[in-house]
């Protein structure tokens, strides 16, 4: 029984299950209901679901749940595993899907137990650090982006309601709206189909212009400086061990100056 327990909690094994978990989700995600393969990858999926259950319960009966859950990882993947237990009631057909679309988010379940993976991806806690590190100093520019996003949004909205109701017709569709205008990419069809159904030409040369702004403030220069200010916190430990060097060397020098002051005095 205790082979069977450790072949079955063993890293190795898990790796092995979440893969076959994401060829099976891969065919189930692209094939029908009806289809033969889909009933097959679905079964597949329903055994990885029952796995991930039993490995989580032996791994708490093996460590005891109060050290099972000081590991973090431990925590990240039982979390998963309860989000994915709703899959387990699908195939009962307790639900009407199409009377409550909500619970099509219970499908979803699945893919919870990809992220899994994450464990597996070496240098993964220097890796969250940083991310961690770098989304607390990024608050600031992503706050001020989202204060700029609505300001152009309310904008937009003002001017171009009536000329473009598809994209300006109410504030939540302004906001995403210009933040696509902030992505860069595509930004010139907005402007483009305001000017189509703009009444007169500088209603059209309006929108051309304040799009261009919008793109210089939001995209080239706000979304640049989060980039910028994202990439730096994610690497500034990689130069720890320069800086550790550098302080130490200072160190040397300056008491390399005070034995030769003290020689001079001598």
């Amino acid at each position: 029984m205790k082979a069977i327990r450790d072949f079955l909690i063993d890293e190795r094994t898990v790796i092995v299950a979440i893969l076959v978990n994401t060829v099976a989700l891969f065919f189930i995600s692209s094939t029908d209901s009806d289809n033969s393969l889909h009933r097959v990858f679905f079964a597949v999926d329903y055994v990885c679901v029952i796995f991930f259950i039993i490995e989580a319960g032996l791994k708490i009966k093996t460590d005891g749940f109060r050290r099972y859950w000081t590991n973090t990882w431990n925590r990240f993947d039982f979390t998963v595993v309860v989000l994915s237990l709703p899959v387990l009631i699908e195939p009962l057909g307790i639900f009407d899907t199409g009377a409550f679309a909500v619970l099509l988010t219970l499908r979803l379940g699945r893919l919870f137990r990809l992220f899994r993976a994450f464990r597996f991806i070496p240098n993964r806690e220097h890796l969250l650090k940083g991310i961690n590190r770098a989304l607390r100093v990024s608050i600031g520019v992503f706050l001020a982006l989202f204060v700029i996003n609505i300001i152009f949004a309310i904008g937009a909205s003002m001017l171009f309601r009536e000329a473009s109701p598809e994209f300006f017709g109410n504030p939540g569709l302004s906001i995403y709206s210009i933040f696509k205008v902030f992505t860069i990419e595509g930004w010139y069809e907005i402007p483009d189909a305001i000017a189509a159904g703009a009444s007169n030409t500088g209603m059209a040369i309006l929108a051309r212009v304040y799009f261009v702004v919008a793109v210089f403030v939001g995209g080239i220069i706000g979304l640049s400086i989060a980039n910028a200010v994202f990439v730096d916190e994610m690497t500034m430990d990689n130069t720890e061990k320069l800086e550790s060097k550098v302080d130490q060397l200072l160190e040397e020098v300056k008491s390399l100056r005070a034995e030769l002051k003290t020689n001079k005095g001598e």
